[in-house]
């Protein structure tokens, strides 16, 4: 069953059975949030605005749900094999793609993995990956140590040149491209401050 919906501006034909899907996987995210979340921050809106943002755009089912549950592996006590077991080998393909290494002690070495296993896996990991980017790039400037501020230039630069061949072509990466001199312009700001 189809129905329409408005969706950046324009109508978009909508499945019933993916909105379905991707509600379980909101559903998912908070109970997993809920019984065994551990970080302090607003981790379930930011997951949801990353899948939003992957649903809005009209990305296919299994990159929507992985936006969503990106975080769970290294914020909830979730494993792979879980999420594998409820959404599917894409689904957990892409979220074990895009979190980190707890092996890798090094924040700028940790997210440089994570990029070159979203870059193996391809276009979904990277599309995931890049919403993760887009969202969280709001927050760099508030870092209080200027080593990590930065870290994270330094690794939404090295994301945006690599990604695009993988996402070149969407409008995620042209409005990736186009936030990173803003967000370095702020973040070096708030160094100098």
């Amino acid at each position: 069953m189809n129905y329409y919906r408005a969706c950046s501006g324009s109508r978009e034909m909508r499945d019933l059975e993916t909105d379905e899907e991707i509600e379980r996987a909101i559903q998912y995210l908070v109970h997993s949030f809920e019984s065994s979340g551990d970080n302090p921050k607003p981790v379930i809106l930011h997951s949801t605005r990353v899948g939003m943002e992957l649903y809005d755009r009209g990305y296919e089912q299994h990159i929507v749900v992985a936006g969503f549950l990106h975080d769970l592996l290294e914020d909830t006590a979730v494993t792979v094999a879980e999420i594998r077991s409820q959404f599917g080998d894409d689904v957990a393909n892409i979220v074990e793609a895009t979190s980190f290494d707890e092996a890798i002690d090094d924040y700028l070495e940790r997210h440089l993995d994570i990029y070159e296993r979203c870059f193996a896996l391809g276009r979904p990991a990277v599309a995931v990956k890049a919403a993760d980017l887009l969202d969280n790039s709001d927050y760099y400037h508030l870092g209080e140590d200027v080593d990590l501020k930065r870290n994270v230039l330094e690794k939404m630069a090295y994301f945006v040149e690599h990604s695009e061949p993988y996402i070149g072509d969407d409008a995620l990466y042209r409005d990736l491209s186009e936030k990173y001199p803003v967000v370095k312009e702020r973040v070096e700001r708030s160094i100098e401050e």
